[in-house]
């Protein structure tokens, strides 16, 4: 089985600070490329710290409230999907992802941490 795991917010939806939710415009160049990726073969599985912070983890407050919304906004956009999966880890201050908001793939592999660190402007702790 070939897996497509892909963010929800600022990845599959378009970045506005003052944009609700649910009201967040599609990026629809990469919603293109999930129905390509489906005829391909691939089970898109949208994976999303959507909430994490903000119920402290809790993913059963996060199925129960955020969830539903989810759905609703995918359904509404016409965005195909497999699978979603809550409570992808919100990576913290000094933390990062390899995915939309940290770095490609190809920095990942090529960079130390300090230069990650540089590159995404993260400021460690000098402990």
């Amino acid at each position: 089985m070939k897996n497509l795991l892909i963010d929800l917010d600022n990845t599959l939806t378009i970045d506005e600070k003052e944009v609700s939710y649910e009201n967040k415009r599609v990026n629809l160049k990469l919603a293109n490329k999930l129905v390509e990726y489906k005829k391909m073969g691939f089970k898109i599985i949208i994976f999303t710290s959507r909430n994490m912070k903000s119920f402290n983890g809790n993913i059963k407050k996060i199925r129960e409230s955020t969830l539903p919304l989810i759905i609703e906004w995918l359904e509404k956009n016409n965005i195909i999907y497999d699978e979603i999966i809550v409570g992808k880890p919100w990576c913290g201050e000094e933390g990062f992802y390899v995915d939309d908001k940290a770095i490609r793939p190809s920095e990942f592999e090529n960079l130390n941490y300090d230069e990650i660190c540089k590159l995404l402007d993260i400021k460690k702790d000098k402990n």
